[in-house]
């Protein structure tokens, strides 16, 4: 009968099983990953993958180009320069954590109640959003570090008392749209409280944004760290970061340029593979929702 409705056996099989959706990653997401695992691996395991020790000194191999034996060459001190790489990383992997995780925090919560409650609370968060953004952020965090003195710990309390509130920023925008939705306006019927409202349904809701500024937030930091320590103010030596081994090899670009070039390569990489991190989930949760 040609109106008689087909049997199970006739459906063709995406009729019968929905197609699950694919969820490709782009070759940006790929890179970024491959990257961001190697400087991570490098972190925390410096010892087992650096060839020398990064503090050692041997007088019979300074400023040694690149070999076989130092593949990126030695410093005017006789260290190699790949094993002071491997070993920065350690740091400055370190300063993307420690900079950005309190701002992250602190930003996330102060934004979320902000957000939610608006009223004289939103005003004076809108003041003092305009108070920070005045000021370029950089000049903001030297001139904190120079108040504080230089050193790591300083910096780190620079950054998070400027960098919290572009994370508020954020939140505050996030929530104040998600609290119109529906299943705010059906907790707040259902009698839940503004603290389950905000961080059971709004601020899991809100959070994607924020991971993927996250994510970029750490590569302008490890450029961040890697300036101050080039200036001075970020780690000291005989510390092994990045902005330091740019520094100390700044006097000698022409008898061994090795020694700022080939740590500046490693800024501008793990830098990039964050940004390329950052951008790459933050098209795989577009493709998501």
């Amino acid at each position: 009968m040609s109106g008689a409705a087909p049997t199970l056996s006739e459906v063709p099989d995406e009729e019968v099983v929905p197609r699950r959706r694919r969820v490709k990653i782009s070759v940006p997401l790929a890179l970024g990953i491959v990257i961001t695992l190697f400087f991570l691996v490098c972190a925390v395991a410096p010892g087992l993958i650096a060839p020398y020790d990064p503090l050692a000194f041997d007088y019979n191999n300074l400023q040694v180009g690149p070999r076989w034996t130092h593949l990126l060459g030695t410093d005017n001190f006789g260290r190699d320069v790949l094993s002071r790489i491997i070993w920065a990383a350690q740091v400055d992997i370190q300063i993307a954590l420690f900079c950005t995780v309190p701002s992250l925090i602190i930003g996330t919560v102060i934004g979320a109640l902000v957000g939610y409650y608006g009223g004289i609370t939103d005003a004076i968060f809108g003041r003092l959003v305009d108070l920070v953004i005045t000021f370029p952020f950089m000049v903001l965090v030297i001139a904190i570090v120079a108040v504080l003195g230089p050193g790591l710990n300083n910096v780190y309390i620079a950054v998070t008392a400027v960098s919290w509130v572009f994370y508020a920023r954020l939140v505050r925008s996030e929530v104040m749209v998600l609290r119109q939705a529906d299943f705010a306006a059906a907790g707040r019927v259902m009698g839940y409280s503004d603290m389950r409202i905000i961080f059971r349904h709004l601020l899991p809701n809100a959070m994607i944004a924020v991971v993927v500024y996250w994510m970029t937030d750490m590569a302008l930091d490890i450029l961040l760290g890697s300036s101050l320590g080039y200036l001075g103010l970020g780690a000291q030596p005989p510390t092994a970061e990045w902005g330091v081994l740019v520094s100390d090899g700044k006097n000698f670009m022409d008898t061994a340029w090795w020694m700022s070039v080939f740590p500046g390569m490693a800024i501008v990489l793990c830098g990039t593979g964050l940004s390329l991190l950052g951008d790459g989930v933050a098209d795989l949760l577009a493709v998501k929702r």
